[in-house]
């Protein structure tokens, strides 16, 4: 359990500096905490509950720090739609737990980028009156959100690659072999 609380610690460090300091918008480390949570964690309640913990508390402190101009925020709007994003790409991350595979970090990482992507773009068409309630305007959310897809997709896969390297340094294991042995 000791272990654990220091990768919890680390991916919470990682998710928030990498928020904070993103060197590109979207750029961070969050879907990639998200995953890699879900495949590293034994337990699937922990798999589950300790990224949404650490989305919860990153959002929480960047919204009433860096967005405090805009009164304190306990709740983002839109949260549902992040949430459930996060949620599901933790879950992938929880059907790849032991995975043997470096692809399935990268090709995980980045089906999870898509599903958020999906997902929140869908959200943000349906709340906001900007967009047409129609084809058109759910295709122009999704074209508004196309130069933030690429940082995301880069970001995760970087962040992921460290974050399961990291890992397997820790755990005295070989890293280009067996994620989980």
């Amino acid at each position: 359990m000791k272990k654990q609380l220091i990768y919890l610690a680390i991916l919470f460090v990682l998710a928030i500096g990498s928020r904070l300091i993103a060197p590109w918008p979207n750029f961070t480390a969050m879907t990639a905490v998200v995953f890699t949570g879900g495949m590293l964690f034994g337990k699937r309640y922990q798999a589950l509950l300790f990224p949404m913990l650490i989305l919860f508390v990153s959002d929480f402190i960047i919204n009433n720090t860096l967005y405090s101009y805009m009164g304190f925020t306990l709740i983002t709007q839109g949260a549902g739609w992040l949430y459930s994003s996060y949620l599901l790409i933790a879950l992938l991350g929880v059907l790849n737990f032991g995975s043997s595979k470096w692809a399935h970090v990268i090709v995980g990482g980045i089906s999870g980028t898509l599903l958020f992507f999906l997902l929140t773009n869908f959200g943000v068409w349906l709340g906001n009156p900007a967009y047409p309630q129609n084809v058109n305007g759910l295709i122009g959310s999704y074209v508004a959100g196309l130069p933030f897809l690429f940082n995301q997709v880069m970001g995760t896969v970087f962040y992921g690659i460290v974050i399961v390297a990291a890992y397997r340094l820790t755990e005295g294991k070989p890293i280009l072999e067996r994620i989980r042995a």
